[in-house]
């Protein structure tokens, strides 16, 4: 047996140099055979004699051998397997059939296979073992890799083993999950970074033999506070703002988007704002909001929303101005005291009392101008006294 095997060897080395001419006419199937099988699987090595075409060349009787040229071992012999590999096993339900059958290929048994006959003929066989894509860990970016400042680069890298070698393709997706292609390599630099590039990534690796892989990538970008200013809902484009006075009630919000989280706050006329205001989230955003109930003086000014963190700090200032004046009531008492002064050029007066007759005739005669200026000095000796009566 031993020397039998030693035969087979060499003819199996041999061979290759003998012309077709030296040899007795094939009689397999086909000569040569390529079967391909995806790892894991099962495959299957035929090798068909013709038994009539052996008999009729004078073979009549012939020993079949499995062997893997790779290294050289010797797999089956006649109708059984001897090379001790339980996956291994000949396939003979038929007198010309010798097929060779192995369970659950691995990436180790492709190679070249030979159905020898004793008679110096064989069949060529190429086993091909197909590997579907598998992301090898150590090449590739992690899943959740470490934060990313707002303005540097960021490489984002996807290798994949399988056989044939996969095909990459790296995705885009933005907020409401569009899809783009952004490289076919096993590496895109992402430039500039900014809170716009705080997305979702996938690469997905796919060689023809499912199943196809992939793997997610969620970049995290730090960035400093960007401010939106609204008021009452209505974004504010400038930095002054007209209030009608006859509003009942001012919303004053300052919408902040900012990673990581941190400060945020207001002051009024750059200076700290006791007034209670209100934080609350919206989706990525986080709102802080002034009520003023009623606009009076008290609160016209310039309002400042300032917002910070570990990368920046940012504010955005707004003027409250009324559009009229506000008006106030107010009720105030005063004391009035009349006092009489004596006139600064008035010069010391005599006075000559008269009858009433006597005045009346002064009264009524236009001959002298000087009957009017007595009645005047009159006239002013009553208040005089009656003022003096009063003290």
């Amino acid at each position: 047996m031993l020397l039998f095997l030693l035969l087979i060897i060499t003819i199996a080395s041999t061979t290759s140099n003998e012309t077709e001419s030296d040899q007795p006419l094939l009689k397999f199937d086909q000569s040569y055979e390529t079967v391909s099988v995806v790892v894991g699987k099962r495959a299957l090595l035929p090798c068909y004699v013709s038994l009539q075409d052996m008999k009729n060349n004078g073979f009549g009787s012939f020993k079949v051998i499995w062997m893997k040229l790779n290294n050289s071992s010797i797999l089956t012999m006649e109708d059984r397997a001897i090379n001790g590999d339980s996956r291994i096993s000949l396939l003979h339900a038929y007198a010309e059939e010798w097929n060779l059958q192995i369970d659950d290929i691995d990436e180790d048994d492709a190679g070249v296979y030979r159905c020898f006959i004793n008679t110096g003929m064989y069949k060529t066989l190429i086993l091909e073992v197909k590997v579907p894509p598998k992301i090898i860990d150590e090449s590739t970016t992690e899943p959740y890799p470490y934060p990313i400042q707002s303005g540097s680069n960021f490489t984002i890298k996807c290798y994949a083993h399988g056989k044939p070698t996969p095909h990459i393709r790296i995705l885009s997706y933005d907020q409401a999950d569009n899809i783009q292609i952004i490289s076919e390599q096993n590496e895109v630099t992402i430039f500039n970074t900014s809170r716009h590039t705080n997305r979702r990534y996938e690469c997905i690796a796919s060689n023809g033999y499912p199943p196809d892989v992939a793997r997610s990538f969620q970049l995290t970008i730090q960035y400093a506070p960007e401010i939106d200013l609204f008021i009452n809902d209505n974004i504010i484009s400038n930095k002054f703002f007209l209030i009608n006075s006859n509003t009942n009630e001012i919303r004053l919000k300052c919408q902040v988007i900012m990673n990581p989280m941190d400060k945020i706050y207001w002051i009024k006329d750059k200076k700290k704002f006791n007034h209670s205001y209100q934080t609350y989230h919206i989706g990525n955003y986080i709102i802080s909001e002034l009520i003023i109930k009623y606009f009076t003086n008290n609160y016209q000014g310039e309002y400042t929303c300032i917002a910070s963190n570990s990368i920046g700090m940012n504010s955005k200032t707004i003027q409250l101005i009324p559009s009229s004046p506000i008006t106030t009531t107010t009720t105030t008492t005063e004391r009035i005291t009349t006092r009489y002064q004596r006139p600064k050029y008035a010069r010391p007066l005599t006075i000559v009392f008269h009858s009433t007759e006597s005045l009346r005739t002064m009264t009524l005669s236009s001959k002298s101008v000087n009957n009017t200026y007595h009645i005047i000095i009159l006239l002013l000796s009553i208040i005089h006294s009656s003022l003096f009566q009063i003290r």
